[in-house]
């Protein structure tokens, strides 16, 4: 069945369709407030000292210690009092008194994960981002086996049910073991509701579909900080964000159908038929016959040989859309008879060759068979490394950005946004490796200049303003390098790899993620090091795209021989 002149028979846009992509949408924006919320529930920004002996005040009892160019209390140490003498230093004996700025509560507060217990709060993260990198796996296979529908409701309601006990929850151990089984949930939504909304489009209007839903997820990390701002307790904005969850699904259930695509390619043509009927109803579409345009060579010829008299019925009877549905049986016609074409021309040999091809089974391991596929692949792998933790890390490291954090937070996640409108514009005016080279260079110059800026000269001029706004342009870039890598990526492997190189550097990208909070804690040892870190990453990265060729306007390679021939200039 040809899913793609079926939709054009119905058309594109109309109420159930809108509705549709609006709420698979909707789960995307939820899901990206549930991955980058971590941000604010495990915030390590909020500053802390040592509570005092009994019979002591604070003053009495905080070390003070020079931070750029400031006496500020140490978070970690305090005098030791024997016989009301003051001793040497010593670490925190009787706890931790917080002292935030803005009336926050995280759990690194809650739990006391500071000074020798900082690297928890850092572990509690990683067992966030471990889980989307499983779930990501899991999701995809049930996906493909259960229905993008089915996957989305079941992890959307996860979300509500595992967000929720987490608000509730006082144990560490469990705390990120709910953690890891919530980051299982959300690429059901992140990936799965992608994929299920682009599957609404056509061929031509597929990277237009792609675009508009990264907006709902850009839109749900822009909410994050004013959700957070609103709750500053951690507790209340976990519950709050995964309550909210409820609704969506209910409506889900009640107001979205299966993806046609994955409905004809198990089979399920009744149901596919059901759904497209659905939508003509919606708009006042009459057709006669199925709305499923066939493929096979017979129908398309019985289309082909129809009467005059018969095709000006049919239009009468559908408008315009029937149309386009002729042009496309008439290509589809053309196009089987040049395969027949093709195979009268093509040797015995040559033809079982052929079958045996499209009868392998293809693994990562195939990426690693001739020398060229070696070096593309640890290239693709090391940019989806490096582009992965930059993003992580700026949303790890939003909160701890001098100024207030929240509208930090807010400003890098609305500095994302534009990327992929933008994006769409310069790939196809000036390929796909001279635009990469650009954002990665850029974005380490931004990473490398917040390292080493102070937050104040030492004339007590205030370069808040400078810093955030550099790291805006280093999530604008990082982000923006997630696109066209993506793209890149996908067109310089042959046909038959396409789909396993994609999964399989996103894969080793998101270990970046586990990462990436420990490259953040490292500021508790010199405030430059995360920075630093990120900006020689993408210097790394920068110079490693000079190795890939240039994709623009070529045919994407169908064979290994393909592959070696595409050109680097």
């Amino acid at each position: 069945m040809d899913v793609d002149a079926s939709l054009r028979v119905v058309g594109l846009v109309g109420r159930v369709q809108i509705t549709n992509f609006v709420i698979f949408g909707m789960g995307l924006s939820l899901a990206a407030i549930q991955l980058t919320g971590i941000a604010f529930t495990v915030d390590q920004s909020i500053a802390h000292y040592c509570k005092p002996a009994p019979g002591f005040s604070a003053n009495e009892t905080v070390v003070y210690v020079e931070k750029d160019g400031l006496e500020v209390p140490d978070g970690c140490y305090m005098y030791e009092v024997d016989n009301g003498t003051f001793e040497d230093t010593t670490i925190c004996q009787y706890g931790w008194e917080y002292t935030p700025e803005y009336g926050e509560k995280s759990a690194t507060t809650d739990l006391d994960l500071v000074c020798d217990r900082g690297y928890l709060a850092n572990l509690l993260m990683s067992c966030h981002f471990a889980g989307i990198l499983v779930g990501g796996f899991i999701t995809g296979q049930a996906a493909d086996m259960f229905g993008r529908r089915v996957v989305s409701m079941t992890t959307l309601l996860l979300m509500s049910v595992l967000g929720t006990a987490i608000s509730f929850t006082w144990n560490l151990q469990l705390l990120m073991a709910l953690r890891f089984i919530l980051g299982v949930a959300i690429p059901g939504n992140s990936l799965v509701g992608y994929i299920r909304a682009v599957e609404m489009f056509t061929a031509k209007k597929r990277l237009l579909g792609h675009v508009c839903v990264q907006y709902f997820w850009s839109f749900g990390v822009i909410l994050v900080a004013p959700l957070a701002y609103l709750f500053p307790n951690w507790r209340y904005f976990q519950l709050f964000t995964s309550l909210i969850c409820l609704p969506v699904h209910v409506i889900m259930w009640f107001f979205t159908y299966e993806s046609l695509r994955w409905l004809v390619q198990k089979g399920w043509l009744d149901k596919a038929e059901a759904v497209l009927r659905k939508i003509a109803k919606s708009k006042n579409i009459k057709h006669d016959g199925s709305f499923l345009v066939k493929r096979e060579l017979e129908g398309v010829r019985l289309v082909g040989k129809m009467e005059l008299s018969e095709k000006s019925n049919h239009d009468r009877a559908s408008g315009p859309q029937h149309e386009s549905l002729t042009a496309d049986v008439g290509e589809t016609n053309q196009e089987l008879m040049m395969e027949e074409k093709m195979e009268t021309f093509t040797k015995p040999g040559e033809k079982e060759q052929t079958k045996s091809n499209k009868k392998k089974k293809y693994t990562v391991l195939d990426l690693f068979k001739t020398k060229v596929l070696i070096k593309r692949t640890c290239i693709v792998f090391c940019l989806w490394y490096v582009m992965n933790a930059t993003n992580y890390g700026f949303i790890v490291y939003a909160t701890s950005l001098a100024g207030n954090k929240y509208l930090n937070f807010f400003l890098l996640a609305l500095a994302e946004a534009p990327a992929y409108a933008i994006d769409f514009f310069i790939v196809r005016r000036f390929g796909r490796r001279r635009p990469l080279i650009v954002f990665f260079f850029t974005g380490a110059v931004a990473c490398l200049l917040i390292a080493f800026l102070p937050s104040k000269t030492a004339s007590g001029t205030d370069l808040t303003v400078i810093i955030v706004i550099l790291a805006m342009i280093g999530k604008f870039y990082a982000n923006a390098t997630f696109e066209v890598t993506l793209l890149m990526g996908a067109e310089i492997f042959p046909t038959m790899l396409r789909n396993i190189a994609t999964g399989s550097a996103s894969t080793f990208g998101r270990i970046s993620g586990i990462v990436a909070p420990f490259i953040v804690y490292l500021q508790e040892v010199r405030s430059f090091l995360p920075m630093l870190i990120f900006g020689c990453l993408s210097l790394v990265a920068c110079s490693l795209v000079f190795m890939l060729p240039e994709t623009k306007n070529k045919p994407l390679p169908e064979t290994y021989e393909d592959a070696n021939k595409l050109s680097k200039d």
